[in-house]
């Protein structure tokens, strides 16, 4: 049984990456580097129109630069890249968390007997999707900011809760709350890891959800929203 992180180059894939290594014992870290294909950015620019389209772009590259700003330089440790972790040949016995990472097909998914876990910045199942700090704020939900990890499904931020925790907001911004919570993440997770190591995977605690709400990428309008 291997424990693997699945994460991406961005900061905040970096500051895991870097923290968990040091905090625990991972036999290997992937890195995705591939982007959807141009088909993707199609649909999506004639979902959202063209002032959405540039806006989001934008936005992603805020909160990198927040991330930059409040997290501390972490070198990369040693990593294995791939374009996309679907067509990487996991052992069906590894376990397998993500963070960041591209959408898991059903067929990685069932090829993994102890499953692919999550990390998302955000509480389920009130909060699925991307961006959940943002919309905390956006809707004034103070006390539903945290993150949760929990097994993938075919159907996005819907599988097992493993763990769920809470974060205080004080005055952050959704990039700097997002860095806050991987920082309270990370000795959760380091812990979370060594006790599978050592005790197996029976020891993880699966708690079903349902209901919930799913979020999409903030429009420009929804974001002068949260900024009034």
């Amino acid at each position: 049984m291997n424990i693997i992180l699945v994460t991406n180059s961005s900061i905040f894939g970096r500051f895991l990456a870097g923290s968990l290594a040091q905090a625990a014992k991972l036999d290997r870290i992937i890195i995705e580097y591939g982007r959807p294909p141009w088909k993707y950015y199609y649909k999506k620019f004639k979902r959202v129109g063209p002032i959405n389209f540039v806006f989001q772009y934008f936005l992603n590259r805020w909160f990198e630069k927040q991330g930059r700003s409040t997290l501390p330089h972490m070198e990369m440790p040693e990593h294995i890249r791939v374009r996309n972790v679907n067509f990487y040949d996991f052992d069906p016995n590894d376990i397998v968390i993500g963070y960041g990472t591209s959408y898991i097909f059903p067929r990685t998914l069932k090829r993994l007997r102890n499953g692919f876990l999550n990390i998302h910045s955000g509480i389920l199942p009130e909060y699925r999707g991307v961006k959940s700090e943002f919309w905390v704020m956006y809707n004034k939900d103070f006390n539903k900011a945290g993150w949760t990890l929990h097994f993938m499904t075919p159907k996005i931020d819907a599988g097992d809760i493993v763990i769920k925790r809470y974060t205080t907001v004080s005055g952050e911004n959704p990039g700097e709350l997002r860095c806050k919570i991987l920082r309270e993440a990370i000795p959760v997770l380091a812990h979370f890891i060594n006790t599978v190591r050592s005790k197996g995977v029976n020891t993880i605690q699966r708690e079903p959800q349902s209901g919930g709400a799913y979020y999409t990428t903030p429009t420009l309008k929804q974001w002068f929203g949260y900024k009034r």
